[in-house]
């Protein structure tokens, strides 16, 4: 008798934790992949008539993906590349650095599953000095 009430306590217990209530959780929504590069321009204060560096990389940013009170961080490596996984949804990107947003989106929206790649290019603040008078 007790073997056999054992065994039923087993089974029902294994059957319990399968079982899933309707409505209940389900798998969880896959995040969205954003990346990109970070380059600053221009690369010095004197540069050839007509030519231009293209941008140097901006290695070790702190850029903050905001999405209400939940900061989801990443850093540029040493050649200005970044990822980030972020749940899906609308997101403020907050760059700390003394150097000004030129091109890239300061907002972004992202979808379950999609993989987004945005670059961004920086105002590196060199400046040619003005002759004084």
């Amino acid at each position: 008798m007790k073997i056999w009430l054992l065994a039923a306590l087993v089974m029902v217990t294994a059957a319990c934790g399968a079982y899933q209530f309707p409505g209940g959780s389900q798998s969880p929504t896959p995040d969205a992949k954003v990346s990109g590069r970070v380059l600053a321009v221009p690369c010095a204060p004197v540069e050839k008539a007509g030519e231009s560096c293209g941008g140097r990389p901006v290695a070790g940013l702190d850029l903050d993906f905001v999405s209400g009170s939940n900061v989801t961080k990443a850093i540029t490596d040493s050649s200005g590349y970044y990822a980030v996984e972020l749940a899906p949804g609308t997101y403020a990107v907050k760059m700390k650095s003394y150097m000004r947003v030129i091109s890239g989106p300061l907002s972004i929206t992202v979808a379950a599953g999609s993989s987004t790649t945005i670059n961004y290019v920086l105002d590196s603040g060199i400046r040619v000095p003005v002759p004084q008078q």
